[in-house]
């Protein structure tokens, strides 16, 4: 196994309790977690809104996927809740570069998140910028959807334009699907349905990396 590759547990809930509730099952479990924070402008079903950070106490790094309207609104409040590093999808994003800026004057690590028809061309000018992109493998706003390999061709474009850049893939991930994920140059994988449907999250992670050997 590349001692790079990242399972990294992405949470996307409708209720504090269950965002608690699984932020406790993989704490210390990875390096890692991924919170997903979901407006109306993604799904007709929103997620905890960005104040439950606050409540998030874990061990580990904490990520926040901002699928939202004007994400750089959300920054100061992921900020306070002690956020490692943000992605804002720039679906509904004005300004690239005053998104990227202000994350970093933060002192949060910041990558954009692209959702599956949005082609990698929209993010090419900042690609330099960042210290990471996340890629959709499912349309965003929702867990629970199948892989869609069309994310493929675009971690190629990505690693043409900046082999060094750190890749996150969300959405679809099991052992299956993270083969060609990893040949094709991804890193980092944020995976919901497959580890919370699972009755051991120990054994499911060490699935996936086993598929990536």
């Amino acid at each position: 196994m590349d001692e790079q590759i990242k399972i990294i547990p992405a949470i996307l809930s409708g209720s504090l309790e269950d965002l608690l509730e699984k932020c406790t099952r993989v704490n210390r479990v990875v390096g890692r977690v991924q919170v997903d924070i979901v407006g109306r402008a993604f799904s007709a079903d929103p997620s905890v809104g960005v104040g439950a950070l606050d409540q998030v106490t874990i061990d580990v790094a904490l990520d926040v996927q901002l699928m939202v309207r004007e994400p750089i609104s959300f920054l100061n409040r992921c900020d306070l809740a002690g956020v490692d590093r943000v992605f804002g999808h720039v679906e509904y994003m004005h300004d690239q570069q005053a998104f990227i800026e202000y994350a970093s004057t933060l002192g949060m690590r910041v990558g954009l998140a692209v959702d599956l028809p949005t082609p990698v061309v929209s993010i090419e000018e900042v690609l330099a910028d960042l210290d990471a992109v996340l890629l959709m493998a499912v349309p965003a706003g929702r867990s629970g959807q199948p892989f869609d390999g069309r994310v493929l061709q675009k971690i190629a474009q990505v690693k043409a334009l900046r082999p060094d850049l750190a890749i996150c893939v969300d959405g679809g991930i099991t052992p299956d699907t993270i083969r060609p994920l990893v040949a094709a140059g991804a890193t980092e994988f944020a995976v919901g349905s497959f580890l919370w449907e699972s009755k051991d999250i120990v054994k499911a992670i060490g699935e996936l990396l086993e598929a990536t050997r």
